[in-house]
């Protein structure tokens, strides 16, 4: 929202000014010379900035993407990594029950006595 209240009058402006200055002026850049009105001169200009401001913006985009696919991938893998772990532990830690239940072991964290 706050894009439009910047672009619309920006745009607005653009199309007054490409409006009313529609006399034709020799322009020139290095050794070429040409006629054009400012206004036809101040659109080119404008549309070539957006088109501009859109790949940059697509670049970086890309790049973003490819960031979030390698970290969800990581993810991916950190997740089954965990789930092999909590499978180990819990196939390592299921204690049979003098009434026959399997519970699970609890096991005491090291002391410091120990280390």
């Amino acid at each position: 929202m706050i894009r439009l209240t910047v672009v619309i009058p920006f745009l607005l402006a653009l199309v007054v000014f490409s409006a009313s200055n529609q006399d034709p002026l020799d322009m020139w850049l290095l050794t070429y010379s040409w006629k054009c009105s400012a206004g036809v001169l101040a659109l080119i200009v404008a549309a070539v900035a957006f088109i501009m401001g859109a790949f940059c913006l697509w670049a970086a985009e890309l790049v973003q993407r490819r960031r979030a696919r390698k970290a969800e991938q990581r993810v991916r893998e950190l997740e089954a990594q965990l789930a092999q772990v909590q499978a180990a532990s819990a196939a390592t830690h299921v204690v049979e029950h003098p009434q026959g239940f399997p519970t699970a072991a609890v096991i005491p964290p090291p002391s410091e006595d120990s280390i």
